[in-house]
């Protein structure tokens, strides 16, 4: 049962990014305990999920080794190795035009993964504590994995942003290792009782990010799915050159961030009630050594190019369905035709209001489409959306996807209820019948799974210690009621130094340098209050012309702390700053050296700037609507 589950989750994550997974070799692997996949090719939609305009252009899976320990399961951890991780992404930026029909579907693609995505956030505001035998498995098996990923590269290149100045971008991770620990800090394995509270270490080791500007892409005489395993490797080392791999350095790379080590520590709780607002539910603390920031004036132009240009495809994707099939050439009329309607789609849309008449109809669809769509998901409680309805796709026809999607969460919310009243009447009457009074020990594992697992009432007795199950806590299991003050999640990042700098001409000349030492984050999330905390020890911003700006101090140069929706005041958000004294320096060429590296660069095309400036504006009206309040002290 269990290594079927598991084949079932590794055909269907793999699959979906891998080519040539063979499906009865993986479960035999899966059976014998010892998966090892190796030197596969990744597929083009490997990327899909990001829903970005950019495809796999080349990508390859070093090796992917799972090692399940059936024998001891729930005694020896969970091991997952995952090394030589190579992708090479481009744009796909080019809109074509659709027919209505293709339109449709792909709006109802994209309403039903919104749909899921908005369920999900629901649940993170209710805390259910799962009882289940196969749960509290599934628990001690996560409790206890141990996570190896080494030599990752992804790469994007680019041709199109910024005509004749093509550009590459990637991540590259030399290794990152997470196992459970107990409180010493020492690899450990957790069962039973110890499950209620899980500890992990993490271990982080050459992460970084990198701009190329003004790079040649990569360039290979032969099919990429020809190239060897060892030509994968020195492809995304070294690079490429004549048309084969390059044997060594061809350029450094430019890197955005500069490789970065640290390490981690993560903690969760299981609560068994109202959890106390003094101990978080999860936990992590951060702890970097050097973290550098470097932005060099060609990255900083590729940039807003890049941004530029995925602005402009969103833009012509929203309107495809209006998108000529011919050339402008061929039929000038029909892409008239089509400016005249995108435009006349967006002044209806500025404007927002509704004709006596739509407001009527959306008022009967409303009526219509709610208690169908409830009747629908009750009818089938395991299906979590409903998207083979005759009737449900000719109104979504006509509807916009956030009326769609409104409708669609009040139907879920009403089946809940609906659900949750019919449970609470069938418990009571389970109470009233004399079946609870006989002891049914198959009723929470099951039949099917005795006979699957053949054990006896004592290896059962025992497993069930391992794990942390008890007999009868299937019925207590329940949702949990939150507090407003119970903290979910406190994130601590500690960095000892970090760096921000600006470079002119190649990375070779440094405009401008800010230098920290000592920077602490504190981060604690509630149900609806949010803070932020931040300590910096001391600072430093510099120039080739001399210095500009420092601390006086060593600790707590600046201290400032943001609170949104505060506990203490009846307000939307407040903001507290606190500045110790500081040395600062007039250099007037050193000023003007900074602001002419932005204004280069300042050819943003007018979409972005009002994207970003809408942004801006529904951020701080969401945020303070009515009121706002800050404090500040010197």
């Amino acid at each position: 049962m269990l290594e079927d589950q598991v084949a079932f989750l590794l055909q269907r994550y793999l699959g979906n990014y891998v080519r040539g997974l063979n499906k009865e070799a993986l479960k035999i692997s899966v059976w014998n305990g010892d998966v090892e996949l190796k030197n596969m090719q990744l597929q083009p939609e490997a990327l899909n999920a990001l829903k970005l305009p950019v495809k796999v252009k080349a990508g390859f899976l070093g090796s992917v080794k799972l090692k399940v320990p059936w024998s001891r399961l729930g005694q020896d951890p969970v091991l997952v190795y995952l090394d030589g991780i190579f992708l090479l992404a481009e744009p796909a930026t080019q809109v074509k035009g659709r027919t209505e029909d293709a339109v449709q579907e792909a709006k109802k693609k994209r309403v039903r993964e919104m749909e899921m995505k908005l369920l999900e956030r629901a649940q993170q505001f209710k805390l259910e504590v799962n009882k289940s035998w196969m749960g509290s498995l599934i628990n001690t098996i996560i409790g206890n994995l141990k996570l190896s990923i080494s030599d990752i590269h992804i790469r994007y290149e680019d041709l199109e942003s910024n005509p004749g100045h093509p550009f590459a971008a990637g991540i590259t991770l030399g290794k990152l290792l997470a196992m459970t620990v107990d409180d010493s800090g020492k690899e450990s394995f957790v069962t039973g009782v110890s499950l209620e509270c899980i500890k992990k270490a993490v271990e982080l080791d050459q992460l970084a990010l990198y701009l190329d500007s003004d790079t040649s892409p990569w360039h290979l005489d032969k099919p990429w799915e020809d190239l060897l395993p060892s030509e994968w490797g020195q492809v995304f080392r070294f690079g490429t050159k004549d048309g084969r791999p390059a044997d060594g350095f061809m350029k450094i790379h430019s890197y955005l961030l500069q490789p970065v080590t640290g390490h981690a520590k993560y903690s969760k709780v299981q609560p068994k009630e109202p959890a106390n607002s003094g101990q978080p539910l999860q936990k992590a603390t951060v702890n970097l050594d050097d973290v550098t920031i470097c932005l060099s004036k060609d990255g900083y132009r590729d940039m807003l190019k890049l941004a530029d240009n995925f602005a402009a495809f969103n833009q012509r994707l929203k309107y495809a369905h209006y998108r000529p099939l011919e050339s402008v050439k061929s039929n000038s009329r029909a892409w008239w035709k089509y400016a005249y309607k995108v435009i006349s789609d967006q002044i209806k849309r500025a404007s927002g209001k509704l004709s006596w008449e739509q407001v009527l109809r959306y008022a009967s669809l409303r009526k219509r489409y709610i208690p169908l769509y409830a009747s629908l998901l009750k009818s089938d409680p395991n299906r979590a959306t409903v998207d083979d309805n005759k009737e449900i796709e000719e109104m979504d026809h006509e509807l916009d996807m956030e009326l769609i999607l409104q409708w669609r969460m009040l139907a879920h919310k009403f089946v809940k209820q609906s659900l949750e009243s019919d449970l609470y009447s069938m418990k009571q009457k389970a109470k009233k019948s004399w079946w609870s009074f006989g002891r049914n020990t198959q009723g929470v594992r099951g039949e099917s799974e005795s006979e699957q697992f053949n054990f006896s009432d004592e290896d059962w007795e025992q497993l069930n210690k391992l794990i942390g199950y008890k007999e009868g806590d299937m019925e207590q299991s329940v949702i949990i009621s939150e507090k407003a003050d119970t903290l979910h999640t406190y994130l601590e990042v500690h960095m000892k130094h970090n760096a921000s700098k600006l470079v002119d001409h190649g990375g070779r000349e440094c405009v401008a340098e800010l230098s920290c030492d000592d920077l602490d984050c504190f981060i604690k999330l509630y149900p609806e209050t949010k803070v932020f905390d931040m300590k910096l020890g001391s600072y430093r911003l510099s120039s080739p012309s001399g210095l500009l700006a420092e601390s006086a101090t060593a600790f707590d140069s600046l201290v400032g702390v943001f609170r949104y929706k505060p506990f203490d005041a009846k307000v939307d958000w407040s903001m507290f700053a606190k500045a110790s004294p500081c040395y600062m320096t007039y250099l007037k060429d050193s000023i003007d050296a900074i602001i002419e590296f932005f204004e280069s660069n300042s050819a943003v095309s007018q979409k972005v700037a009002l994207e970003t400036a809408a942004a801006v504006q529904v951020l701080f009206n969401h945020a303070c609507p009515d009121t706002w309040w800050v404090t500040c002290s010197k």
